[in-house]
């Protein structure tokens, strides 16, 4: 499964956590507790996977709730391990003063500070001791894990009662509120950790807006779905997060147990998709059938169409796709770079793709000294990439380009956003892709049969084409069994919605091979 995958079902899991972390705080009455804490084991596809630790705390005339999430997943023969920590802080009748989040996938924690300004929020991101602040508007319906409870106390939990409430989440959506809709269900029996109980079920769906630039889930967003069951005072005692074929839950339970851990699950073996045949890297163009599998009750969504990839819908639940190689022949005539103002946001850096790094743009200069034409730069990024990340391997969760420029190492989550950066930082208009590839011949895909895992490549911007470069699998000239699934702006803004429309399809799709040239 893509590391950025992860990252945004990590991500998820922990907005969750702030709706209902602070839920056990003060009952139900509408006053602020002085302390509490609650600890919560973690589960993806029913394996014991990591845990959840809530506090909540009164300080002065400011109410504070912090959790601190941990989760490990298995990718082929590595474990990954992700740790997210984040504080709110809130006045005493709700309303929202700032927040920190310490987000650790790579070698190097990303942090995220937001405070609030009036209508405004500045929010200040970190790493390798640079800051970069931005400042964004800010809905004064917002609120926070307590302001959130104390409408939820309001409310009640009589069957039938739903209601809307606003949040903010900065690595989900940083210019703006995310609606996140409640319906009480009433009292349902539950197996919790080997015991029944009864408990109220509240469901919240939270609407992610339609992703930019006209990706998939445009025509309406993605809904992520949770369910609650809680005790009478509101305590949470199980919480669901089911993105199709992520299905995540947290149990209270002690600290010795939350802390026990377990067998991370298989997350990379499991979504491969298996045909019949294998493609190899030498044709020219490819045909395929795309099919949801059977139970599979949402539509397949909208693939992007690309210079290399067009796509054509047959029904709700199956699309052809066909994918011929770049022409990089006319790319080669091309002498000067773009200076389309259009291009200008996939030139800029941002948090993730910082190509304004001091250490990124001393390694761009390197790997394009003494190459003239862009297309010449291209390839040599390209190449430039596959040499210098020298530690290739599955346990990095997701990287940044200067962790990546600095510690050499990552699978192609990582190769992808190095080499957007170090594109933008030699004047090349740059985005990401993800998607899904076959799997060259090895452990994972016998050599006469073929499997498509998901993958991430990057495109640059050459004489009014979008040009595909692989830097993981070492091709410049990419093969046509890269199947574009969503296009990534790699901007702050842009970073979540851009890959949310590949959740649903993990473990849900199937490939039939309908033609191939050489």
């Amino acid at each position: 499964m893509k590391s950025d995958t992860m990252r945004f079902t990590l991500r998820i899991l922990a907005a969750w956590a702030l709706f209902f972390g602070s839920a056990a705080a003060g009952g139900t009455s509408l006053e602020p507790p002085e302390f509490e804490e609650d600890w919560y084991v973690v589960t993806m596809q029913d394996q014991p996977c990591g845990y959840m630790h809530s506090i909540f705390k009164r300080v002065g005339k400011e109410v504070h709730s912090q959790t601190n999430t941990k989760i490990e997943i298995r990718r082929g023969p590595t474990i990954v391990k992700m740790v997210m920590d984040q504080t709110h802080r809130e006045t005493l009748d709700g309303k929202p003063l700032g927040f920190k989040y310490v987000l650790s996938m790579g070698a190097v924690p990303e942090t995220s500070v937001g405070t609030v300004e009036g209508d405004v929020i500045a929010l200040t991101t970190e790493q390798y001791g640079v800051k970069k602040t931005k400042r964004y508007p800010f809905d004064p319906e917002i609120r926070f894990g307590w302001g959130q409870m104390l409408a939820q106390r309001e409310r009640g939990l009589a069957p039938g009662t739903t209601f809307t409430l606003k949040t903010y989440d900065s690595t989900l959506k940083t210019d703006g509120p995310i609606d996140v809709e409640f319906k009480v269900h009433g009292k349902e029996s539950i197996e919790v950790l080997g015991r029944k109980k009864r408990l109220h079920r509240v469901t919240a769906s939270m609407k992610l807006e339609q992703a930019p630039m006209g990706m998939p889930g445009a025509e309406g967003g993605m809904t992520i779905d949770s369910d609650v069951w809680l005790e009478d005072d509101l305590k949470p005692i199980v919480t669901t997060v089911n993105m199709g074929f992520l299905k995540m839950r947290m149990y209270k339970t002690t600290k010795a147990d939350a802390l026990k851990g377990g067998a991370p699950p298989e997350m990379f073996l499991e979504t491969l998709v298996r045909t019949k045949e294998r493609i190899g890297p030498d044709a020219n163009m490819v045909k395929l059938k795309l099919s949801l599998k059977d139970g599979v009750k949402f539509r397949l969504p909208d693939l992007p169409n690309t210079d290399m990839q067009t796509f054509k819908r047959i029904n709700d639940r199956e699309a052809v796709v066909t994918i011929r190689r770049n022409d990089w022949d006319d790319a080669r005539e091309v002498e000067k770079m773009e200076q389309d103002p259009a291009l200008q946001e996939f030139l800029q850096a941002s948090a993730v793709c910082d190509a304004k790094d001091r250490k990124v743009r001393r390694l761009a200069r390197k790997a394009v000294r003494g190459k003239k034409t862009p297309a010449e730069k291209a390839d040599a990024l390209r190449k430039f990439v596959g040499g210098h990340i020298i530690h290739k391997g599955m346990d990095v969760g997701f990287a940044t380009a200067s962790e990546v420029a600095r510690n050499q190492s990552g699978d192609c989550s990582e190769h992808g956003v190095l080499l957007a950066a170090l594109a933008r930082a030699a004047g090349l208009p740059a985005r990401g892709v993800t998607g899904i590839v076959e799997v060259p011949p090895g452990p994972f895909s016998p050599a006469k049969e073929s499997a498509f895992g998901y993958h991430m490549w990057t495109q640059v911007y050459i004489g009014g084409q979008w040009l595909d470069l692989d830097a993981a699998l070492r091709q410049t000239d990419c093969d046509p069994t890269h199947i574009a699934i969503s296009l990534m702006p790699l901007n702050d803004e842009g970073m979540i919605n851009s890959i949310t429309s590949m959740i649903p399809l993990l473990g849900q799709l199937e490939i039939e091979i309908l033609k191939v040239e050489p």
